[in-house]
């Protein structure tokens, strides 16, 4: 297993500490008392006049949507172009392609998926395994199952853990959280021969895992393969996005720094435990590994129609 767990971590992607100038962390690793999950809370980082960055946020988030989108294969091959020719041709071309896979959809969920990869990315140190964008037939549909597929390691139960990823966003919270909640549910208790659509994204896998070394796409293809001793140490987790409208941000310049901000939501991280933690027993989950990110917004309508607006010209 350390091999593998090796092998995975070298397929995240690490740009330092870039995140953290649109996000600002509250509080990690919360643990959820009587369940298997943990909290993570996070905000809309605000900039030195004391605004919400989140115009800022929507372009970094455009930035990363090659890397949402397109398999590592196709990327390693554009960038061995640029370092052979100088050109970013091939580079272009496959942003070009990552953007045309996006919904205009109004309420598309895509934006919340985005930063559901990259906090799984860079919090969880979980790369992605598939690349559901890649594998859209059609842009003005939503790829039905999980909103994302990560992967990693447990060495001390010795298993390959697959995170289902499922993200919300809602104006308001109680029913992102219940959203969020019902939908991740059915897909970490489905099991294999149970028809789901968890069970086809687990064929897929087999067929478009995001890798680029196929050492490592042998190994992992023995831990999904029902027919494998291996498939026995395969654990289902999850990975959840709740993101939700809150009128505690600053809507004039330099009323409230990020100390202030972060003080008063931290007033309120009990209370957003206590409902997750609701849900989670309710949905009889609480036994299943979780890792639950949650995100509050000024407008989680604007922060959808600004990016809709950036990605598909809408």
């Amino acid at each position: 297993m350390d091999a593998l767990q090796t092998a995975l971590e070298k397929l995240v992607r690490n740009d330092g500490e870039t995140i953290y100038s649109y996000f600002h962390e509250l509080k990690s690793d919360y643990l959820i008392e009587g369940t298997s999950a943990a909290c993570h809370f996070h905000c809309i980082n605000l900039d030195g006049n004391g605004r919400p960055k989140v115009d800022a946020l929507v372009q970094f988030l455009v930035g990363k949507v090659i890397d949402y989108s397109i398999p590592r294969k196709k990327i390693n091959e554009a960038i061995k172009y640029q370092q052979e020719t100088g050109s970013t041709l091939k580079i272009t071309k496959l942003f070009m392609q990552a953007m045309g896979l996006f919904t205009s959809l109004s309420n598309s969920g895509e934006g919340g998926e985005l930063i559901l990869f990259l906090f799984a990315e860079k919090f969880l140190k979980l790369p992605q395994i598939i690349c559901k964008m890649n594998l859209k037939t059609n842009p003005e549909m939503h790829y039905h199952g999980a909103d994302g597929v990560h992967i990693g390691v447990d060495k001390e139960n010795q298993k390959l853990c697959l995170y289902w990823g499922e993200s919300k966003l809602y104006s308001d919270l109680t029913q992102a959280i219940y959203q969020c909640m019902k939908s991740i549910s059915p897909i970490i208790m489905s099991s294999y021969g149970s028809g789901s659509s968890e069970e086809r994204d687990m064929q897929l896998l087999s067929d478009f895992m995001n890798v680029d070394d196929p050492v490592l796409e042998s190994a992992l293809k023995r831990f999904l393969d029902p027919d494998e001793p291996d498939f026995n140490k395969l654990e289902y987790r999850g990975i959840c996005l709740v993101g939700f409208d809150i009128n505690d941000y600053p809507t004039e310049p330099n009323r409230l720094n990020i100390d202030g901000l972060a003080e008063c939501f931290s007033e309120k991280i009990d209370g957003w435990r206590d409902r997750i933690k609701k849900r989670i027993i309710e949905e009889s989950i609480h036994g299943i590994s979780l890792h639950v990110f949650l995100v509050p917004f000024p407008s989680v309508d604007s922060f959808r129609t600004a990016l809709l607006e950036t990605l598909v010209g809408e």
